[in-house]
C-alpha cells in the first residue's frame, strides 16, 4: 500500500453514490502562487478551503464518468437528464471506434440513449421515461450491461434510479449499472471518476472464483496452473488520456519482467471487468483517476497496488518499474532492463537536448501528468516557469519537489482560461504543453503549443520520452504558426485585464 493512501478508507459501496472528493481526500481547485507556497498550504491543510468568487468554464462530472463506461464492450449508456447533457458523446465516437480497431476489439459504435427530460418531468418525475429507455435498450440491443448516467436534473428532483434498478433486477439479461454523477454535488470534476467506478464495483466486478480442486487431497482449492498465472498477473489500469502506443509500451516493459499484463478497464468486455479481482497487483498510471477503484479492490480482494507515480520521462518510468519489480521480487531483472533502456534513450535524446536546452516551458492539465511531464522537460535542459493543474491533492504533493524552481508559478484551476492567459502573457514561455481545449487560447498569445496527451502518439515509458522530446523540439524549430495566429486573431481581453492580478478572483481560506 502507498503512503499516499495509508489513512484513507474505501468502504463506501453500501451507499448509493460515491462520496465527493471534498469529503474523501484533501484537495483544492483554487490556488494561485508558487510551488513552495502550495506545498506549505497543503501541509497546513488550509488550501482545501479555497474557492473562487467567479468561475469561468470548468468540467462536468458526467463527461468524465462517461469517458470510462462508454468504452465498455457491448454496453448501452442511458443518459438520464435533459436534452444536451452528454452531447459530447457525438464528438468522441470516431476515436472510440479507432481505439477498438487498434486493440483488435469488435468494431462497434458507441450506443447511447437519452431520456430527454422536459419541464413536465421536472414536476412529475422522470422514472417512467428511464424505465422505458432501459427496457428498450434490453430488447433492441441485447447488451451485456446498461449503464445509467444520472445527471443534475434527476438528482435535484429526486428520481430514485436505484429503486428502479432493484425493481427490474432479474427481469433483464443485462447488468444495470447506476452512475450518480450529478455535477452540482462537487467542485471537483474528478469526482466523476469515483462515480463511475462506484457503479462498476457494485454491479460488474464479481467475487474471485476458485478453480475446482485437482484432486481430493488438494487443500489449496485451486489448480497449480491457475495459482501461477494469478501470481504473475498485473492489471494495468488505463485511462482516457492513455494512447494505444502508451499501452503497448508499458505492456512491453512489464512483459520483459516476465509478467502477464491485462490492460483494463477501458475498452474491456464486461466479462473481463467482472474478473478484475483475479490479479496479483493493480498498477495505476494516474492516481487522480484510479485511487477509488484500487482502494476498494484492495479492501475487497486484498489486491495490492502501485499508485505513486506516472511513467512519463526516464526518472519516473524507472521509479514505476522498480516499484512493480519490488512487489514481485524481480529487482535484479528490473535493473538490467532499466540500464539497457536508459542507455538507449539517453543517446537518442541528445539531438533534442541541443534544441531545447535553455528554453522555457509551461505545462497545464491533470496534476500528476503535468508534474511528471515538467520533470522530464527539466531533464532535457528546459526551465519550468509554471504549471496549471485542474485540481491538486495529496497524490501530487511529493511531486512538487521535482520542480527545480520553488518559485515556479502554480495556478490550480479547472478551466479558467482568462486567469491562465494573464499568467502566460506575463511569463511568455517558449513552449506551452497543455490539455485538450487550452492550446487554441494560448496560440492566440503567439506562444507555440504542443498537446499534453493524444490518441495518435506515445507519451509514456521510454519510447514516450522520445516522442515528448521530438515533438517539443519540432515545435520550437518553427514558431511561425503561433506568431501568425497572434498577429491576425485577437483574444477578447482588454489591456487592463492583462495588467490585473490573475489570482484576485481566488478567495483564500484564513489560516489560524
Amino acid at each position: 500500500m502507498s503512503k499516499l493512501t495509508e489513512n484513507l478508507t474505501y468502504d463506501y459501496l453500501a451507499a448509493e453514490a460515491a462520496p465527493t472528493r471534498e469529503e474523501r481526500i484533501e484537495a483544492t481547485y483554487a490556488f494561485g502562487g508558487s510551488c513552495s507556497s502550495l506545498k506549505l498550504g497543503m501541509g497546513k491543510g488550509c488550501t482545501k478551503y479555497n474557492c473562487r468568487k467567479f468561475a469561468q468554464g470548468g468540467g462536468c462530472q458526467l463527461t468524465l464518468a462517461l469517458g470510462i463506461v462508454r468504452t465498455f464492450q457491448n454496453t448501452v449508456v442511458i443518459i438520464h437528464g435533459p436534452l444536451g447533457c452528454a452531447s459530447n458523446n457525438l464528438g468522441v465516437a470516431g476515436y472510440s471506434k479507432t481505439f477498438r480497431v487498434l486493440k483488435h476489439k469488435p468494431v462497434t459504435d458507441n450506443i447511447w440513449l437519452h431520456t430527454n427530460l422536459d419541464e413536465n418531468d421536472v414536476i412529475s418525475g422522470g422514472i417512467d421515461k428511464l424505465r422505458e429507455a432501459i427496457v428498450y435498450a434490453e430488447q433492441e440491443y441485447r447488451p451485456d450491461a446498461i449503464v445509467i448516467g444520472n445527471s443534475c436534473v434527476p438528482g435535484i428532483i429526486g428520481d430514485d434510479i436505484d429503486a428502479l434498478i432493484d425493481e427490474l433486477d432479474g427481469q433483464l439479461s443485462a447488468r444495470i449499472v447506476p452512475v450518480h454523477c450529478e455535477g452540482f454535488k462537487s467542485k471537483f470534476v474528478a469526482t466523476g471518476y469515483d462515480s463511475a467506478y462506484h457503479g462498476v464495483l457494485k454491479k460488474l466486478i464479481d467475487p474471485v472464483k476458485k478453480a475446482k480442486k485437482t484432486n481430493p487431497g488438494d487443500s489449496a482449492g485451486t489448480t497449480a496452473v491457475e495459482q501461477y498465472i494469478h501470481s504473475k498477473t498485473v492489471n494495468l489500469l488505463n485511462v482516457g488520456s492513455t494512447s494505444y502506443g502508451d499501452e503497448v509500451e508499458l505492456s512491453r516493459l512489464l512483459k520483459a519482467l516476465g509478467l502477464t499484463v491485462r490492460v483494463m478497464p477501458l475498452y474491456a468486455s464486461i466479462e473481463e471487468i467482472s474478473r478484475m479481482g483475479e490479479a496479483a497487483l493493480n498498477v495505476s498510471i494516474c492516481a487522480t483517476h484510479d485511487d477509488y477503484l484500487i482502494g476498494h479492490l484492495k479492501e475487497r480482494f486484498g489486491t495490492e497496488y502501485i499508485i505513486d507515480t506516472l511513467p512519463i520521462g526516464i526518472k519516473n518510468t524507472n521509479q514505476w518499474l522498480r516499484a512493480i519489480a519490488a512487489f514481485f521480487k524481480l529487482e535484479n531483472e528490473a535493473e538490467e532492463l532499466i540500464a539497457m533502456e536508459t542507455l538507449q534513450i539517453e543517446a537518442a535524446l541528445e539531438p533534442f537536448k541541443k534544441v531545447l536546452n535553455g528554453k522555457t516551458v509551461f505545462v497545464g492539465g491533470g496534476e500528476t501528468r503535468i508534474f511528471t511531464t515538467a520533470e522530464f522537460y527539466q531533464f532535457l535542459g528546459m526551465k519550468v516557469l509554471g504549471l496549471k493543474p485542474h485540481n491538486f491533492d495529496r497524490f501530487a504533493v511529493p511531486m512538487i519537489d521535482d520542480i527545480d524552481d520553488p518559485e515556479a508559478v502554480v495556478d490550480v484551476a479547472p478551466g479558467q482560461p482568462a486567469e491562465e492567459l494573464v499568467v502566460l502573457n506575463r511569463l511568455r514561455p517558449d513552449l506551452y504543453v497543455g490539455h485538450t481545449g487550452a492550446n487554441a487560447w494560448v496560440t492566440k498569445l503567439g506562444i507555440p503549443t504542443t498537446p499534453l496527451f493524444g490518441q495518435s502518439f506515445n507519451y509514456m515509458g521510454y519510447s514516450g520520452a522520445f516522442e515528448l522530446a521530438r515533438k517539443a523540439a519540432r515545435r520550437l524549430q518553427n514558431t511561425a504558426f503561433a506568431k501568425k495566429i497572434a498577429a491576425n486573431v485577437a483574444l477578447p481581453f482588454r489591456p487592463e485585464w492583462y495588467a490585473s492580478n490573475p489570482f484576485d478572483n481566488i478567495k483564500e481560506a484564513q489560516q489560524g
